[in-house]
């Protein structure tokens, strides 16, 4: 038998809960594609964030469907207020990692999995990368600090966002293998985290060749010229702002030309403005608006209803790593115009499955539209083209045979290194110290906002009389006795004050631990003293070996 593996993908992203991101939509075709060739996938992803309760599959009644196990996540860690008041965007990513690796333990203790693969984006694989408990693939998306480079989303270097780039490269350094769907991400990271290129293996990006396919309904009626198709977030990334400024050149050599722009807006505009309010303004001032359409959102299901519609696809992006816009286009069969930016080119075929252009280049852009607009015997061999590379290089199957591969090298990796975790103790036990450390954050900051404000102070005592009078008041005859100069000096009061100090200390360290005890259970997290999955995982990963020569 063919070499089989259990696996567990973890993604924040996955459909319909938490979007058709580009992670949403790689890890749910990845997944169903390794289901298919008959190997053991599940899926660790988070709720909706309004979510009360995890959901954790017990029985599924298709056997083709992957299980899916979800985490809640939105109201966790709220109780460490100044840490997201701090460092809001680092609470964000670290509150989600730890909802996904409470619920990969929750599963893998019952059956350990063979390997993990998370995402780099956003630190997702930091916990499985710090405590090693299984071979470990980190699917590259984009990094952070590619972001903050770029100022792509008006993220700036400030240590917020830095702190999440230093947890991705942590997470990157300690994999067993990092997969990339493009040799210009590849080369990035590389750079970014001093990992050799040659370490990092490329595997493409998969599409679903059955469902994105010509044939079938079309969700847009024929108009009496060309229609051209944009899909994807408003955002400055996607470069839809090129597009439409390319629109009146455009119209200006076909009249008849159409657009339509699928993608949910964004406030990712100047002062976090709308962009989609932008794009209406540019329009209505080049009085182009009647050539346009928007559309909100198409569920993933509708979206080849809408390719089918097109002629032309566009995917002006500033940057993608490996653009599904371009995959699903291609293998719909139809010509893509996208960028010379980033992985775009490694997709689009110039000249065979479509036209590459420099990005920022509405001119360039135009001109490729009126082109292949013009042309039809041209845009048809293109669609054909793009058809059959579609089915003979990108399908899903195919990409899932080369990351199956990718996934015996690092569990043939993991096993000759025997990796050296830099988290020690149980796995259980990491999620205990992860929140005690920022419980210690919040309560430093706590502390250095009480010295230096006069308000949060009175807020403090005002709340801590309500709530423990007798303690505040011990606290302030301590205070009282050491500083009154007739007393301050007697053997007999110096020794009140030491006892009282005491004491003090000591109610105060036993709230604090009543705090962070109610916070562990708010996280849902146990004190430590059951069976480690470390343990359990760790006996199974010594006999990977006996296990998969077994299944073969």
């Amino acid at each position: 038998m063919a070499f089989v593996v259990r696996i567990c993908l973890i993604s924040r992203e996955y459909p319909p809960d938490t979007g058709w991101g580009g992670i949403g939509a790689y890890t749910f075709q990845h997944a169903q594609a390794l289901k298919n060739l008959g190997h053991d996938v599940e899926v660790i992803s988070l709720t909706k964030e309004d979510a009360r309760a995890d959901s954790s599959p017990e029985q599924i009644a298709d056997p083709s469907l992957v299980p899916v196990h979800r985490a809640v996540w939105g109201n966790l860690l709220q109780e460490l207020s100044t840490v997201w008041i701090s460092v809001p965007y680092t609470h964000f990513v670290l509150k989600s990692a730890l909802a996904l690796w409470r619920k990969f333990l929750e599963v893998h203790s019952v059956r350990p999995f063979d390997l993990v693969e998370a995402p780099e984006h956003l630190a997702e694989a930091l916990f499985p990368a710090i405590t090693r408990v299984c071979p470990l693939v980190i699917r590259l998306h984009t990094p952070h600090s590619k972001f903050i480079r770029e100022k792509y989303h008006n993220l700036n270097a400030g240590f917020d966002h830095r702190l999440v780039s230093i947890l991705e490269r942590m997470a990157m350094i300690e994999a067993d293998l990092l997969s990339s769907p493009s040799i210009d991400l590849a080369s990035y990271v590389a750079s970014d985290t001093g990992v050799e290129p040659a370490e990092i293996r490329i595997v493409r990006n998969p599409v679903d060749t059955k469902r994105f396919c010509p044939d079938g309904p079309k969700a847009l009626s024929n108009s009496d010229g060309p229609l051209i198709f944009f899909a994807g977030r408003l955002e400055e990334r996607k470069g839809v702002h090129y597009l439409i400024d390319a629109v009146p050149a455009v119209l200006a050599k076909v009249p008849n030309a159409k657009f339509v722009i699928v993608g949910a807006d964004t406030k990712t505009g100047p002062g976090k403005t709308s962009v989609l309010a932008e794009l209406h303004r540019r329009l209505a001032a080049s009085g182009c608006a009647q050539a346009v359409q928007f559309v909100n959102h198409v569920p993933l299901a509708e979206m080849p209803n809408y390719y089918r519609s097109a002629d032309i696809c566009v995917v002006p992006s500033l940057y993608e790593n490996a653009p599904y816009t371009v995959l699903e286009a291609q293998s719909t069969g139809k010509p893509v115009i996208g960028t010379s930016a980033g992985g775009s080119p490694e997709y689009v075929a110039h000249d065979e499955t479509g036209l590459v252009v420099p990005p920022r280049d509405s001119h360039a852009l135009a001109e490729s539209i009126v082109d292949l607009s013009l042309n039809k015997d041209k845009r048809e061999a293109m669609a054909k083209r793009a058809r059959e590379r579609s089915l003979s290089q990108f399908d899903r199957e195919i990409i899932a045979q080369h990351a199956i591969a990718s996934y015996e090298f690092a569990i043939e990796q993991y096993k000759s290194e025997k990796p050296n975790a830099l988290f020690k103790k149980s796995s259980e036990q990491s999620l205990r110290d992860f929140v005690e450390v920022l419980y210690a954050y919040h309560n430093s900051l706590c502390d250095l906002i009480y010295r230096h404000s006069f308000s949060y102070r009175a807020k403090y005592w005002i709340r801590n009389f309500a709530a423990r009078p007798r303690l505040c008041a011990a606290k302030l005859a301590a205070a009282a006795l050491e500083r009154t100069p007739i007393l301050s000096g007697q053997t007999k009061i110096i020794l009140l004050v030491d006892r009282l100090k005491s004491q003090i200390a000591s109610r105060e360290q036993e709230q604090q631990n009543q705090v962070l005890e109610a916070l562990l259970k708010s996280c849902n997290i146990q004190v430590p003293g059951q069976t480690s999955a470390r343990s359990a995982s760790t006996n199974h990963n010594d006999n990977i070996a006996t296990t998969t020569q077994d299944r073969r």
